[in-house]
Parts: C-alpha cells; sequence; structure tokens
C-alpha cells in the first residue's frame, strides 16, 4: 500500500489521515492526524515519566473534547481505555490502540515505530 491509498478517517464531514511516529525524548506512541498537509489534532500527548506499553498512549485534551476519541474507539483504533489520570494540571485517557487497525492508516508508520521498539530491545 503506497502513501496514497493510506485509509482516511472520516469524522464531522473530514478526511483525516493518522500518522504515527513515537515521541523522541523516550520512544513513546505519538499519533497525530492531518488534513491532507493541514495538521488537525495530536491525538496523543507526551508525558515524561509515564511508562506505557508499545501500544498505548495518553490522548491529548483537544482529541477528547472534540470527539476525535470516541470516533477512534468507534472505529476499532483504541481497544481499551483504562481510564483517566491527572498529569500536572491536566486529565488524560491512558488508551491501548489496536496496532493492526493503526497499520490501516500508516503502515510506514507503524513499520518504522516497530523497527525503532526492535533495535531499541536490541541494545538493552
Amino acid at each position: 500500500m503506497d502513501e496514497k491509498q493510506r485509509k482516511t478517517l472520516k469524522f464531522k464531514g473530514k478526511d483525516l489521515l493518522i500518522q504515527v511516529s513515537q515521541y523522541r525524548n523516550n520512544g513513546n506512541l505519538a499519533i497525530l492526524s492531518y488534513m491532507e498537509e493541514e495538521p488537525y489534532s495530536n491525538i496523543t500527548i507526551n508525558l515524561p515519566g509515564m511508562l506505557l506499553d508499545y501500544d498505548e498512549g495518553f490522548i491529548d485534551s483537544t482529541a477528547k473534547t472534540c470527539g476525535l476519541e470516541k470516533k477512534l474507539i468507534k472505529e476499532g483504533i483504541i481497544k481499551e481505555v483504562y481510564g483517566s489520570f491527572q498529569y500536572n494540571l491536566g486529565r488524560y485517557d491512558r488508551v491501548a490502540f489496536n496496532m493492526e487497525k493503526l497499520k490501516e492508516y500508516d503502515p510506514k508508520g507503524i513499520k518504522e515505530y516497530e523497527q525503532d521498539l526492535d533495535e531499541e530491545e536490541e541494545i538493552l
């Protein structure tokens, strides 16, 4: 599947592209959404010091308040919500993502993310 064949997420009349990568400072899963070349919303937020499994993340408050989190749950991209956690002045939902489902939206991003994880494990 090339970049032009990526699945888009239909949300509020828009076609969103999902980009998967990782945060540089700790390697946690980073997920963003775009409308063509324009940023739409961060899906995850990086909370330093929080230990996460490879498929987990914290939902950015904007993604939650605009309804994007609910849409991701409905589409099966978020497979489980563990609860809401206080971090500094904010509250964020800790979730587990369905990595196979995410691969439909960004196969290249998932592949690079998994390769980086494999390299980190080899170093340890």
